[in-house]
Formats: C-alpha cells, structure tokens, sequence
C-alpha cells in the first residue's frame, strides 16, 4: 500500500512539473509571437512613411516640372505663337 502512495505522489510531482513545463513554454512562444508581431509592425510604420516620403518627393517634383515649363513657355512664347495655328493663339 505504501509503494502505491509513493508511486501515485510521484506520478503527482511528475503532472505538475510537465504542467509547469507546460506553462513555461507557452509563455515563451507567446513572448516570441509578441516579438514578431512587433517587429512587423515596426516595418509596416516604415514602409508607410517611405511611401508618404516618396509621394511628397514626386508631388514636389511634378510641381517644380510644372513651374520650369510656365516659365519657358512666358520666356518663351512670342516664338512659340508663331508656330501655333492662328485658330488656337490666344487674343
């Protein structure tokens, strides 16, 4: 009778350490999960702000095309007149 208490406190040591065990891992996956999860949102936030400094960098170039081209063409628009039909010069 002895040794079947002894083996079933046993067996009890061993559950609760495997449960720990248990407990344990799960904690650490769960830590590395957060890891990840953090650090793919770090390079989305990054992607974003690449892509929004992308887009104000064309959108100040488009705007700058965009003012040389009113300059040359007020520089230059008595020549250019001359080669526009006289249905589409302005009055």
């Amino acid at each position: 009778m002895q040794k079947f208490a002894e083996d079933e406190r046993l067996e009890q040591m061993n559950a609760q350490k495997r449960r720990l065990r248990e407990a344990e891992h799960k904690r650490d996956v769960e830590e590395l999960w957060q890891q990840k999860l953090e650090i793919y949102q770090a390079e989305k936030e990054m992607e974003l702000q690449e892509m929004q400094a992308k887009a104000a960098e064309e959108a100040m170039l488009a705007q700058m095309i965009e003012e040389e081209k009113a300059r040359l063409f007020a520089e230059h628009e008595a020549i250019l007149l001359q080669h526009y039909p006289k249905s589409v010069q302005r009055r």
